[in-house]
């Protein structure tokens, strides 16, 4: 069995190296220069998976202030994908959010707005 760099085992990462992830222009470049510093395929795809959002948050329609970015930035990755998968649509009920959401600020902290994945409905979520 093969490890990866921190010792995760690639099955482990649902990651064989036949199922590789194919990348295209940027993405590629950085996960070759990944390679050759000696990342494994679990880190790889989990570094351009977050470049990949961070890409599609800014070619989103709204405008992010940078206090809530920090903010942002501080909460955990998994509160950050629970809360981007968990809100509420009200034509499909639970849905998640399409890529080029926007973040704000208000007395209750910081509110994610968007539009829903699946019928495109605009949609918020408050980060509780």
């Amino acid at each position: 069995m093969e490890n990866g760099m921190f010792g995760f085992p690639l099955e482990r990462c649902n990651l064989k190296r036949q199922q590789l992830m194919k990348y295209t222009g940027k993405y590629k470049e950085m996960a070759e220069q990944f390679r050759k510093d000696g990342c494994d395929e679990y880190m790889i795809e989990k570094f351009i998976r977050q470049e990949m959002e961070a890409d599609e948050f800014r070619k989103g329609e709204g405008i992010t202030d940078m206090e809530t970015l920090r903010i942002w930035k501080a909460y955990p990755d998994e509160a950050k994908e629970m809360w981007l998968h968990n809100a509420f649509c009200v034509n499909c009920g639970k849905a998640s959010f399409k890529l080029g959401y926007n973040l704000r600020q208000d007395k209750f902290g910081v509110v994610i707005e968007g539009f829903c994945n699946k019928c495109g409905e605009r949609i918020a979520r408050c980060c509780d």
